[in-house]
């Protein structure tokens, strides 16, 4: 009789633990984007704009793929100063591309700032045709656009605080629908799997998210934990065991995107060009999701 009832008792008590240690994880997840955000702002007061999501250092324009080596340092190695993080930034050399034997010392570290508690721990690093990019989770915004097509990123309507292709990270006078109504940061998934850059913050478009995908048709927003089959970065696996987020879609479109998704149980948290943060409901209508990735298109739109 009294095993049944310490048995009852743990079982009424086991979800309340989870619960407290949820909000416990959910808060601190909270604390370290804000830390990132205003990393961000002091890497602004001193630049002049934000980072820019990547650095390419080939010659000309820089591709719409990044399927290539001429790839350089991400906003999340050029931030790191300001994390407090300035040996592992003293030891990258910012003039030789990501993929340089010496830069991949850095990048297949994993930074306790750029992980967030309540996400499994993965330890797989992208090993497609090179080797040296650990994952992390914590993603800058590309808006509400595809995840490559330069004509997004010239598209107000859809244009976000960061880019890739366009080598970009805005002036605070560039996001005139307001800093504390366009999104600068959020969570994304990462998987075990060598051929996937998702998270891989040291390189090209693997520290970023974006909110639409044209990598199935007719095109999709992708509003917070969607489990659509609709994953589409240029390194994205094509696996149909993902069944955290459901199948990959085809890792070569150019149109494809990475969706804002975490473990915090009903949505993601975000974080804001003023350094606040919030969290997003994954039930927020596509509209007001979309406005709010997008810096200058004409909609001050309030996250609730």
């Amino acid at each position: 009789m009294v095993i049944a009832i310490i048995g009852v008792l743990i079982a009424l008590l086991l979800p309340a633990v989870q619960q407290a240690r949820e909000a416990a994880r959910r808060m601190s997840c909270t604390n370290q984007q804000k830390q990132i955000g205003l990393a961000m702002h002091n890497y602004h007061d001193t630049f002049g704009s934000f980072a820019p999501a990547a650095v390419w250092l080939g010659t000309g324009t820089s591709p719409e793929t990044v399927r290539n080596d001429d790839w350089g340092a991400t906003w999340a190695l050029m931030i790191l100063p300001f994390l407090e993080q300035n040996n592992l930034y003293d030891q990258y050399d910012f003039g030789v591309v990501a993929r340089d034997s010496t830069n991949n010392q850095v990048t297949r570290q994993r930074p306790d700032a750029f992980l967030c508690p309540s996400h499994p721990e993965v330890t797989t690093r992208v090993t497609h045709d090179f080797d040296g990019f650990a994952k992390t989770n914590y993603a800058a915004s590309l808006g509400g656009c595809r995840q490559l097509p330069l004509a997004d990123f010239n598209n107000s309507a859809r244009k976000g605080a960061f880019s890739v292709v366009g080598q970009y990270g805005a002036k605070f006078r560039d996001m005139t629908d307001g800093t504390s109504n366009s999104v600068i940061l959020s969570e994304i998934m990462i998987i075990s799997h060598t051929g996937d850059d998702r998270g891989a913050w040291g390189f090209g478009t693997g520290a970023t998210f974006n909110g639409r995908s044209s990598a199935t048709s007719p095109e999709i927003i992708m509003t917070p934990n969607t489990k659509n089959r609709m994953d589409a970065s240029n390194y994205s696996g094509n696996t149909t065991t993902q069944t955290v987020f459901g199948f990959n879609s085809n890792p070569d479109s150019t149109n494809g995107g990475v969706a804002a998704r975490s473990f915090h149980p009903g949505g993601v948290i975000m974080c804001l060009g003023d350094a606040s943060c919030r969290f997003v409901s994954e039930t927020i209508d596509q509209t007001t999701y979309v406005n709010a990735l997008s810096i200058a298109d004409g909609n001050a739109t309030t996250l609730p």
